[in-house]
């Protein structure tokens, strides 16, 4: 399995950058102090929340990887189980 870690950080850049560069595309007037502020305020709001969601979604492909690898181990126990039932009792019985 992948052992991937995405940074808030690094989220926050790629979503700060991408905001700018399509306001940018935009015919508006060039973006004042604050308005860069609040940029970087929703980007860092953005990051955490695509970091909290990208660790959720993470969670659950390993426990569906581990709900499937304990379904595996158990249909093999059962089949080993009823052939060694049917053996005994096919067995013919000595006294």
């Amino acid at each position: 399995m992948e052992k991937t870690k995405t940074s808030k950080k690094a989220l926050k850049g790629l979503i700060e950058d991408s905001m700018k560069d399509a306001i940018g595309t935009l015919e508006l007037p060039k973006p004042t102090k604050k308005v860069n502020k609040l940029l970087q305020r929703n980007s860092k709001k953005l990051a955490s929340l695509f970091a909290d969601m990208i660790r959720r979604e993470n969670k659950k492909k390993k426990k569906a990887e581990k709900f499937m690898e304990e379904g595996k181990s158990k249909s093999k126990k059962t089949k080993k189980s009823k052939e060694l039932k049917f053996a005994k009792q096919g067995e013919p019985v000595s006294a």
